[in-house]
C-alpha cells in the first residue's frame, strides 16, 4: 500500500533511535523552582525550541492537540471566547476545547480568503464585537491544502491584535514547512505571536511530541495546566532526544517533500475530472476537488484504497494527499497513475 494520508506516518530515523537509547533522563513531571522539569534532555529540547521560535521558554507536550488545548486554557477561563477560523484544525479536530462537558470555551469565527488567509477586517470586527480572549491562527493552513501565511500578513494581524489587547496563539504544527517555503528562519514567522505550538511528529519525523513556546510566565502556567490534564511525563528524555534530532537534522529535508507534492500535483492537474490549483501547492499537501467525477470524496478514498493507495477525505468533495520522508519519487508516479486510472471517465454516484 502507498500511504499519502498524513506526514504523521514518518518513522524515527536510525539516528533518532540511537540518541533515544543514549538519552540522559530525569523526572520531567516534577517542577523545579525555576519552573522547569528535572529531565535534562527535555530541558535541552525546550531550550532549543525556544531559541528557534524566538521565545523565552518552551514546554514539551504529548501532542499538538494537547499543546493547543494547554495554550487556550492558559489564556482563557471557561465560557470565554476564542477567535478562530471555522476550518482550522483547532476547531475541526480539537473540539473538546469548545464542548461544555469538557473545557467550555465559546468559539467565534473570523473570515478567511480562498487560500485560508485570515481577513484582517473580519478579525478586527470579531475581536471588538465578541470580546475574544485569544486569537488563534494556523500556519500552514492544513485543511486548505497547506497554504502559507506570509511574515508580512502575520505581522499585520498580530500588531492589530496587540493594539486591541488580545494575545495571539499560532498553531504552527507545520511551521517548519512554512519556513522552508519562504526560506526564512522560523522565528521570523513566530516573533509577533504571543505563543506558538509546533509538532515534532509530522514532517520532521520524531515519533511523538509537540512544543509550546512563549514567555516565561506563560510557559510556567502552561506547565501547571499540562500536568493538571494528565500531560506530565516522567523520564521523557527518551522522547525528547528524537525531537532534538528532528530539529537539528531534518528541517532542510522538507524541501524534498515540497518538491514531491508539486510533482504529484502537476501529474494530477492534467486530469479534467480533478480540480486542483497548482499555485496553492506551497508545502507538502495536495488538495483535490473530486466533485467532477460524480463521486463523493469518501467514495474515492474507499475505491483508491482497493487499488493500493491510502488518501484522506477532508470534506464531502475534497481529498488531500501529503508527502513526507517515507514517500519517494517512484511512489509519486505510482500514486498519480492509480488516481488518473480511476478517474478516466465521468462517473455519477
Amino acid at each position: 500500500m502507498l500511504d499519502f494520508r498524513s506526514d504523521t506516518l514518518t518513522k524515527p530515523t536510525a539516528e533518532m533511535l540511537h540518541m533515544m537509547k543514549q538519552a540522559e533522563v530525569g523526572d520531567d513531571g516534577r517542577m523545579t523552582s525555576q519552573g522547569k522539569g528535572e529531565d535534562p534532555t527535555v530541558n535541552k529540547l525546550e531550550n532549543l525550541a525556544a531559541n528557534i521560535t524566538g521565545k523565552e521558554s518552551a514546554l514539551f507536550c504529548n501532542s499538538g492537540t494537547m499543546a493547543n488545548i494547554v495554550s487556550i486554557l492558559t489564556y482563557c477561563n471557561r465560557g470565554e471566547k476564542v477567535a478562530v477560523d471555522r476550518g482550522s484544525h483547532i476547531y475541526q479536530s480539537e473540539r473538546s476545547i469548545f464542548m461544555q462537558r469538557n473545557f467550555g470555551m465559546d468559539a467565534c469565527f473570523y473570515e478567511v480568503d480562498a487560500r485560508g488567509i485570515p481577513v484582517l477586517n473580519s478579525i478586527k470586527e470579531i475581536i471588538k464585537k465578541q470580546t475574544a480572549s485569544v486569537l488563534c491562527l494556523e500556519n500552514s493552513v492544513g485543511y486548505r491544502g497547506g497554504t502559507c501565511i506570509s511574515e508580512n500578513d502575520l505581522n499585520i494581524i498580530c500588531n492589530e491584535a496587540r493594539r486591541l489587547n488580545v494575545p495571539v496563539h499560532l498553531d504552527g504544527a507545520r511551521i517548519f514547512n512554512v519556513a522552508v517555503h519562504y526560506n526564512l528562519p522560523v522565528k521570523r514567522l513566530t516573533h509577533a505571536t504571543n505563543s506558538v505550538q509546533f509538532c515534532l511528529s509530522k514532517g520532521i519525523g520524531a515519533p511523538i511530541g509537540s512544543m509550546l513556546c512563549g514567555d516565561k510566565t506563560f510557559i510556567r502556567r502552561a506547565r501547571e495546566i499540562r500536568n493538571d490534564i494528565g500531560g506530565g511525563l516522567r523520564q521523557a528524555g527518551v522522547l525528547a532526544a528524537a525531537g532534538i534530532v528532528a530539529l537539528t537534522k531534518n528541517v532542510e529535508k522538507l524541501k524534498n517533500d515540497h518538491e514531491n507534492a508539486l510533482l504529484l500535483a502537476k501529474q494530477l492537474s492534467k486530469n479534467k475530472l480533478l480540480k486542483l490549483n497548482l499555485q496553492s501547492v506551497e508545502t507538502n499537501m495536495v488538495l483535490i476537488d473530486v466533485s467532477p467525477t460524480g463521486y463523493s470524496a469518501q467514495y474515492v478514498v474507499t475505491e483508491l484504497a482497493k487499488r493500493g493507495l491510502h488518501i484522506r477525505a477532508v470534506s464531502k468533495t475534497h481529498v488531500r494527499l501529503m508527502t513526507y520522508r517515507g514517500i519517494k519519487a517512484g511512489d509519486i508516479q505510482k500514486a498519480a497513475q492509480i488516481i488518473n486510472n480511476f478517474c478516466q471517465v465521468r462517473r455519477w454516484r
